[in-house]
């Protein structure tokens, strides 16, 4: 099945994940030059696990801190996704990028960063940020600041919502609860990582203690047949990333991956590439191997398609094709 026109929506995608030798190429083809080099990172390859993902991510620290340092990536990105027929996606960006500077200056920063975005749209691929943290441990007064930065940005009407990442087991979201109150208190919807590296109960303490619209990966909630009728019932949207789960080890193999299952319980979910540049993979990639490997039909894609839109923080819709997908 030839999936390249199929519309597509990308849920979770991270910006520090996007990067990869051809686009790092490319970038320094256009006259710009970044910290890391296109060879450097090659070395990285291949991401087979948590291990040699945590090793890609350090090659390429040297971007993190300064969200500006994105734009030529992001030229290279929106391109591909355009190339893709992507008509909506969100991207992720973390707490490093943007707060490291007065709160003022972080305003005007992505003030600017987000004009530039806005030309790269050009009329069909609507691009919109959620910002988050990572749930290691941080200092006291730490998620305070970035929460107060994240409601700022809401405020000025820069992001879409907030996200919670970063590994599970050790760290709950229970010790977010107050945080987590406050952004719902203010409008702003929420997306979780939970479910992906540890069982059915980090999905039930996302859901306890954060509320979260969204679920990030959620692999385990096939685990609990109580959970997947909570998610269900509540149309709690799940943002699976198969190739991703694979890479990191948290899906023995593609085969496994409960997309599936998610389909035949009726679940709203959507697929996402996660970070593309360190998984080696596709919007395009990914559906071509659902169709392969569980007969997903460009029916399946539609709906998927369209749940996925139904599940997007940013309310307005910007341009034409989008809207036309989501029926309005």
């Amino acid at each position: 099945m030839d999936v390249r026109s199929v519309p597509k929506v990308e849920l979770h995608c991270h910006l520090d994940g996007i990067v990869d030798p051809a686009m790092l190429r490319e970038v320094r083809s256009r006259g710009a030059e970044l910290a890391v080099s296109a060879d450097a990172l090659a070395l990285a390859y291949p991401v087979r696990d948590t291990e040699t993902f945590w090793r890609w991510l350090a090659v390429q620290e040297s971007l993190v801190g300064s969200i500006d340092a994105y734009r030529p990536i992001l030229a290279v990105h929106v391109e591909r996704l355009r190339a893709q027929h992507v008509v909506y996606t969100e991207i992720m960006f973390g707490s490093s990028e943007i707060w490291r500077c007065e709160r003022s200056e972080v305003l005007e920063r992505f003030r600017g960063f987000r004009d530039y975005v806005d030309g790269l749209e050009r009329g069909d691929v609507q691009v919109e940020f959620v910002a988050g943290w990572n749930r290691r441990p941080r200092p006291d007064g730490e998620v305070e600041e970035i929460a107060l930065r994240i409601l700022m940005l809401h405020e000025a009407g820069l992001i879409a919502g907030v996200f919670l990442a970063g590994p599970e087991e050790g760290n709950p979201v229970q010790r977010f609860a107050r945080t987590f109150a406050r952004f719902h208190d203010a409008g702003l919807p929420v997306e979780i990582h939970a479910g992906e590296w540890c069982g059915p109960e980090s999905v039930w303490d996302a859901l306890e203690h954060g509320r979260p619209q969204r679920i990030g990966h959620g692999v385990a909630i096939f685990e609990d047949p109580r959970l997947l009728d909570r998610v269900r019932t509540e149309r709690i949207h799940v943002e699976m990333c198969p190739t991703s789960n694979v890479r990191t080890g948290a899906v023995r193999r593609f085969e496994d991956h409960p997309i599936a299952r998610a389909h035949a319980a009726e679940l709203t979910f959507s697929v996402n590439t996660d970070d593309p540049g360190a998984f080696e993979c596709t919007l395009t990639r990914e559906l071509s191997l659902l169709a392969d490997t569980f007969g997903f039909t460009g029916a399946h894609f539609e709906r998927i398609a369209r749940d996925a839109l139904a599940a997007r923080f940013q309310p307005d819709l910007r341009y034409s094709n989008a809207r036309a997908l989501a029926g309005i």
